[in-house]
């Protein structure tokens, strides 16, 4: 009777990874979607549009670089979030929490996007982008370093090397993050410099991830 109740406990104790990555893949669906509500076509009367239009539209091109950098931030996390979960056969509910954690971080960055887009030369604006994206590292490495210190939520046969190998890359990404937002308060042009070279480094650099 007592093994029964401790199964039991145990699996009210537990989520489904599959349930959870499925609530995750919509939160990032949303965001994306977000972001390019930014991207408002010019407001301008038909007499002036052909004198205007194109002004308008390089206007609106420091909004069209943040939407693409964090689109392709927010990509490169959605890959990472799926080779966590791919590994994983169960979820305690700790792992649960910090899971939304991340995914509140996440939902965040489609504000601090349209303000940089807004105010691209301001410094301010600059260094909330940049600490949001911080934000946004911390929690997933603290998401990943959770299940990596417990291994029996991991599949079986789980080769030691593929989990360093994704440890390294996750904290290549926090340092970097953590870089560029503090290069915002000493040289902000160099913050953006490095918004812009992080996500190509990981999409051309980071194809050691065998998930």
């Amino acid at each position: 009777m007592q093994i029964r109740h401790s199964i039991h406990v145990q699996r009210l104790l537990e989520v489904s990874p599959s349930r959870l990555e499925a609530l995750s893949d919509g939160v990032f669906a949303i965001v994306i979607t977000l972001l390019v509500l930014e991207l408002r076509v010019p407001e301008l009367s038909s007499r002036l549009a052909n004198d205007q239009l194109l002004t308008a539209l390089v206007a609106l091109l420091p909004k069209l670089l943040g939407y693409i950098a964090s689109f392709l931030m927010i990509a490169i996390y959605w890959v990472a979030h799926h080779n966590v979960f791919h590994l994983l056969q169960r979820c305690d509910r700790i792992c649960l929490w910090l899971n939304l954690l991340f995914l509140m971080c996440l939902a965040f960055i489609p504000f601090p996007t349209a303000l940089l887009g807004e105010y691209p030369q301001t410094q301010v604006a600059i260094s909330v982008y940049g600490g949001v994206l911080l934000a946004n590292a911390v929690t997933f490495n603290m998401l990943w370093l959770y299940v990596q210190c417990h291994p029996a939520m991991l599949h079986e046969g789980i080769r030691s090397s593929i989990v360093q190998t994704m440890t390294k890359d996750y904290l290549a990404g926090l340092f970097l993050y953590g870089l560029a937002f503090g290069m915002s308060f000493l040289v902000p042009i160099i913050s953006i410099a490095l918004y812009t070279v992080i996500p190509v480094l990981f999409i051309f650099f980071n194809s050691r991830n065998p998930v």
